[in-house]
Parts: structure tokens; sequence; C-alpha cells
């Protein structure tokens, strides 16, 4: 009996915790996107601001070590050959406290086709300023500086993006 009773109170816990992610991502949405500037694993900056000056941003807080970041790397690469020369930037912020070493040898292993920023506590100031809670936390920026899509998953791009041409 106190099994069934700890695993019912762990499911209300996971539920409201649930809730409450998403109701948090769903306020987020219209508001303008905090500015930052990371650094990438080669030490060169990236403002927010800059990149949007080229198109859409989507922003993917990750960490080495996340099953899910790790399963949906497929979809974020092809999200990148797919709009990134169509007015998309995509742009990985490394949230899981991994030394630069670490990221750039699993960028390296995995083939990572976007920009990767790995600037330890800094990047942490940056998930904060979003409101992330967990990896993956995916985030997509207009070129205007408003946050059009805060979610767990890849949005559907067409509809901010259009279909690429071939």
């Amino acid at each position: 009996m106190i099994a069934g009773d700890r695993a019912r109170r762990l499911l209300v816990f996971l539920c409201c915790l649930w809730l409450t992610g998403t109701a948090a991502a769903a306020g987020r949405i219209g508001l303008a996107a905090p500015d930052f500037t990371l650094k990438d694993l080669d030490g060169q900056p990236h403002a927010l601001a800059q990149m949007r000056r080229h198109g859409h941003v989507l922003l993917i807080f990750w960490a080495t070590e996340c099953v899910y970041c790790h399963a949906l790397l497929p979809e974020f690469k092809n999200a990148q050959a797919r709009y990134g020369g169509h007015g998309l930037t995509v742009a990985a912020i490394n949230i899981g406290g991994e030394h630069r070493e670490e990221v750039a040898a699993y960028v390296k292993d995995y083939r990572v086709n976007y920009v990767t920023l790995a600037e330890r506590a800094h990047n942490l100031d940056v998930a904060q300023a979003y409101g992330v809670i967990g990896t993956p936390t995916i985030v997509l920026v207009s070129p205007a500086g408003t946050i059009l899509y805060y979610g767990h998953k890849l949005p559907r791009l067409e509809r901010w993006l259009g279909r690429p041409a071939a």
C-alpha cells in the first residue's frame, strides 16, 4: 500500500510539474526574447540580436547527457540543413554544465551542423532568463525578437518559414 501511495503522489507531482511547465511555456509566446551574447566552441561571440538579422532563430537548450536531446538531434540537424540558407539560425545552448571539451567532443562525434554555444556559467544565466526548467527546451524567436514557440519538441517550422526551395 505504501508503494502505491508513493506512486500516486509521484504521478500527481509530475502532472503538476508538467502543467506548470506547459502554462509557463504558453505564457512566454508573444513576449520579447531576452537578448544575450554567448561564445561558441571556437570562442566567437554570438548575439541573439545579430542572429535575428538573418531571420528566425531556433534556440535549443540542451545537455550532452539528455536522452531526449539526443533523440531529437537528427531533427535539429535536418532543420539546419533545410532552413539554414533560408532564414533560420539554429543555435544550441548547452546547459548541462559540461566543460567545453566535452561539448566539443559530442559535437564532433555526432556531426552537429549548427552553432553550439558552450559558455558554462553564462549559458545558465540565459537559461534562467528564458525560464528553462529542463532539457530539451526549444524556443523559436522571430526576426523582430518575439517568442513564437516555446516547448520541448521541434515545432513545424513550415508554419513560420514556409517550405524551403529544393
